[in-house]
């Protein structure tokens, strides 16, 4: 009889999930839109913000607590076409949110020069993801900027991105 009532534990213990770790590497590709502000010299402009795609790879530079650092491609396309780099950190928010914090540089046509943060939220499915982003840019220097200005971009974007390791 002492056996039957071990069966709800072993039924449980069957039923369980093992906590799902972080990942170590993952690759990730996003695209979005929004507003993009500008001025200096006493004049503002408020306008539609270039449709940005970004390609990046994160790898966890800390496992405890989890940092990542991540590196990757910045497409600009629409009203301004250029091409460009970006690299910072990011950390988990919650169970299913990151938080970003980085550089941003375009370098082809010209060039751009700022930091970017940012936030995903990722819909949990096995090592593929769905993910819907929100960013904020602020360029401060480069060759498309008149002196004494800055751009500021707000960007909503969807992607995915998926474990590699």
């Amino acid at each position: 009889m002492r056996w039957c009532a071990s069966i709800p534990t072993i039924a449980a213990l069957l039923a369980a999930r093992p906590a799902a770790a972080e990942p170590l590497a993952e690759v990730s590709a996003r695209i979005g839109a929004g507003l993009a502000a500008g001025g200096g010299a006493g004049r503002s402009t408020l306008r539609g913000s270039p449709v940005v795609a970004t390609f990046d790879g994160a790898y966890a530079i800390n496992a405890e607590p989890y940092v990542w650092g991540f590196a990757g491609l910045v497409l600009e396309t629409y009203d301004r076409t250029g091409v460009g780099l970006e690299g910072g950190l990011a950390v988990p928010v919650g169970h299913r949110g990151r938080a970003r914090l980085g550089a941003r540089s375009l370098v082809r046509p010209y060039t751009l020069h700022g930091a970017l943060v940012g936030a995903s939220w990722c819909w949990p499915a096995a090592s593929l993801r769905g993910c819907v982003d929100v960013e904020a840019d602020l360029y401060v220097a480069g060759t498309d900027l008149p002196k004494k200005t800055a751009i500021a971009q707000l960007v909503v974007a969807i992607g995915v991105s998926f474990d590699v390791w």
